[in-house]
């Protein structure tokens, strides 16, 4: 089961989309979970280290092998890398059960009719790429595959939300390898 936890408010019609691509996507039941207070903390600018809010993050009714997806609308930071500081859409602990997601570096959500449509396959390629690295997959060469990298150079306006062959059939075989 994947359970979906908001630290910000959504519109239902989005967050319905979201469990419907989630569900079609990893074949497994999704449900929202509820609204949940963003707590006390983070940095001035509003931002949030990933990990320290993944953590701090209220808890969720959930079993053994649940995934659990935060989506906040603050931005987010991670660690400083080799390279500087990393763009960050979201963080999941790899292999883990939970995972966060910021809307704060997707495009702007609109009002046409379009640029929701744009607005929601976005929300869902990033929730499936976190979710998908909570079920051990790494990142994909295939542009196509939600796996591809978010900061990637060639990744389209509105990218598929969808997983490659390869990354599709490694999160079946984790998942039919789960306790529950």
């Amino acid at each position: 089961m994947i359970r979906i936890a908001t630290l910000t408010t959504l519109d239902p019609t989005d967050v319905v989309a979201l469990v419907k691509t989630l569900r079609a996507t990893f074949g497994l039941g999704t449900e929202h979970a509820g609204e949940l207070h963003v707590p006390k903390g983070g940095a001035k600018d509003g931002s949030w280290d990933a990990e320290a809010l993944l953590d701090a993050a209220g808890p969720v009714r959930a079993v053994a092998d649940d995934k659990v997806l935060f989506v906040t609308a603050a931005p987010l930071t991670l660690a400083a890398g080799p390279l500087g500081d990393p763009p960050s859409w979201g963080f999941a602990r790899y292999g883990g059960d939970r995972a966060i997601l910021s809307l704060s570096r997707l495009p702007a959500r609109g009002v046409t009719e379009a640029s929701i449509e744009n607005w929601r396959r976005r929300l869902a390629r990033e929730a499936v790429h976190v979710i998908g690295h909570l079920w051990d997959l790494h990142h994909c060469y295939d542009v196509r595959c939600a796996m591809h990298p978010s900061w990637s150079p060639h990744l389209g306006p509105t990218p598929d939300a969808g997983l490659c062959t390869f990354c599709r059939e490694k999160s079946e075989r984790k998942i039919r390898l789960a306790k529950t």
